[in-house]
């Protein structure tokens, strides 16, 4: 009994019995945009006495769509993709907006929505409500007068009391049960005529690899420019100083060979520290252990380098395509890169694995949080080099922390 109860009252069930609730109070306002359209239809051929109210029906349509999709974010965590629209560049555009392919099915939505809750969300409202009333009988019972009956049972004694309580508890698990399918559907319907489609998406994916493009031009400059920056300052000054050391030293070896000697020492230090720092400068490139041996050892080694202890899980039972193994590791290092830079934090995690014909990452810290991909180009630039393999990366990143980035990639991108 005690498991049942706990699987009825799940945080799903309880969100989506709200959701459902939510939907029903909302009732009112769905009408609204049909009795305009209805009614300007209806009184437009009276002198065209309607017409204005053809277009404020789908103002009042649109409006109910964000607050729908708002309502949904805050209730369900949900995110509805928003189809793509143009800046309006005159009256003929505007015209098109109120009027056209979207407007339409945020009309449609809003039809769709009034006879959903009242069908739905009237049922489990019922229901639930019906459950209570019998499940609070036993209670109230002592205080109403003998022989008092519902539905032919008199609930004023013993077994009466006992048999409507167990129909409410019934009734009670019915409406709670039925909530989530419910939930789901209404949340199916509402991405359905609320998100964009598959048009949508192609436009939105041809805007976004036209902005990104830009940037993913300028981030590889800035790349070439500081490994150009990095060799000729670091590297190059101490192979410099090796060939330097190395002629000083061959010219002594036979007149002094104590002073050649410690020429070559420090020759070989410096050869050391040029290797280091060749090392540094192709930090974060394709690893030569990544190609070899795959994403474990190479994510393992990012994580030893990491000043912040990080938790490391890699569960793949085979290695994914090459360029989704690429981003993953490029993504992976740069996301504890940052931790150790910004984050303050004591600790972090890295999770790699399978989901399906997913590559899925997670990386997360218990840092002060707050991060903003609008204050600077790291995670701007993360997104545009996932979103070039058509992956796709959300952020959670509070004030006070935890921050967590969630990346999917295709797993043969």
């Amino acid at each position: 009994m005690h498991r049942v109860a706990r699987r009825l009252l799940t945080r799903d069930t309880r969100d989506g019995l709200l959701q459902l609730l939510t939907t029903l109070a909302m009732v009112p306002l769905y009408c609204v945009p049909l009795l305009l359209l209805l009614t300007g239809v209806s009184l437009t051929p009276l002198l065209l006495i309607g017409l204005p109210l053809v277009p404020l029906a789908m103002l009042a349509a649109g409006w109910l769509a964000g607050l729908d999709r708002r309502r949904l974010y805050f209730l369900r965590g949900l995110e509805i993709d928003i189809p793509v629209s143009g800046p309006s560049t005159g009256w003929k555009d505007r015209l098109g907006r109120l009027f056209g392919r979207r407007a339409w099915r945020e009309m449609s939505f809003t039809v769709v929505m009034l006879l959903w809750s009242l069908g739905a969300g009237g049922l489990v409202l019922s229901v639930v409500a019906a459950g209570s009333l019998l499940a609070l009988l036993p209670l109230i019972g002592p205080l109403l007068p003998e022989g008092t009956a519902m539905l032919g049972v008199d609930i004023v004694s013993v077994p009466g009391a006992v048999s409507m309580e167990l129909a409410g508890l019934a009734l009670l698990a019915a409406g709670l049960w039925l909530s989530r399918p419910l939930a789901r559907t209404e949340t199916d319907l509402a991405i359905r005529l609320l998100g964009a489609n598959r048009v949508d998406h192609l436009v939105r994916r041809m805007m976004d690899l036209e902005d990104s493009r830009s940037r993913m031009v300028d981030a590889a400059e800035q790349e070439r420019q500081r490994i150009e920056r990095d060799l000729h300052d670091g590297a190059q000054q101490r192979l410099l100083s090796v060939a330097m050391n190395l002629g000083r030293a061959k010219s002594r070896f036979d007149q002094d060979p104590v002073k050649a000697r410690r020429l070559l020492v420090t020759a070989h230090e410096e050869a050391k520290a040029a290797m280091q720092e060749l090392r540094d400068v192709t930090r974060g490139l394709h690893p030569a252990i990544l190609t070899e041996q795959g994403m474990a050892p190479a994510l393992a080694a990012v994580a030893a380098r990491c000043p912040v202890p990080v938790d490391l899980d890699v569960r793949l039972s085979e290695r994914p395509s090459p360029r989704a193994e690429a981003v993953a590791y490029y993504v992976i290092s740069e996301l504890l890169t940052n931790v150790a830079k910004h984050a303050g934090a004591d600790v972090a995690a890295a999770k790699v694995f399978r989901e399906g014909d997913l590559l899925r990452l997670t990386v997360s810290d218990d840092g002060i949080g707050g991060v903003d991909p609008g204050r600077g180009s790291g995670i701007l630039g993360l997104r545009d080099r996932i979103r070039a393999v058509d992956g796709h990366m959300t952020l959670s990143s509070p004030f006070g922390g935890p921050t967590v980035v969630d990346v999917t990639l295709p797993w043969r991108a």
